[in-house]
């Protein structure tokens, strides 16, 4: 492959990535109660990382403490989250209310059904392929 067949295939996937995210946008707000994008990460990131504190989102997510702090407060303030300060010492241990993970659930739902329509008609090996591509291709942050 040459060096400009390879940037055009790099310009493709970065552009595919981001139509990918702005219909994520697009039917997040279709929800009658929809999530941000930032809720929603929020949320998954709560729900996926048991223990977690503000400061573990700031660091997974390379933000600022305070902008973390005003986006927990929304979370908070909406009756998605809680803090759950049982934990003495460690800090102020975030947890999702049933309501929040209703919400995530109904978001991540229809995020799910987008992504079904879209593999419909593909081959159990193609299927395979992509999802063995984007692990690979997330695990780089890992590998950073």
């Amino acid at each position: 492959m040459s060096r400009k067949q390879r940037e055009a295939d790099i310009e493709s996937v970065y552009h595919h990535i981001q139509m990918i995210t702005r219909r994520a946008n697009s039917r997040a707000r279709q929800l009658a109660e929809p999530l941000s994008m930032v809720e929603h990460s929020l949320l998954r990131f709560i729900a996926d990382t048991p223990g977690t504190r503000a400061t573990d989102i700031a660091e997974a997510f390379s933000l600022n403490r305070s902008t973390v702090s005003r986006q927990v407060g929304t979370l908070l303030d909406l009756g998605y989250a809680v803090y759950d300060d049982s934990e003495a010492g460690r800090g102020r241990v975030l947890e999702l209310t049933k309501l929040g993970q209703e919400r995530l659930d109904a978001s991540a739902a229809v995020h799910r059904a987008a992504v079904i329509e879209r593999l419909e008609g593909w081959s159990e090996d193609q299927i395979s392929d992509f999802a063995l591509a984007l692990e690979r291709y997330n695990k780089a942050d890992n590998d950073l």
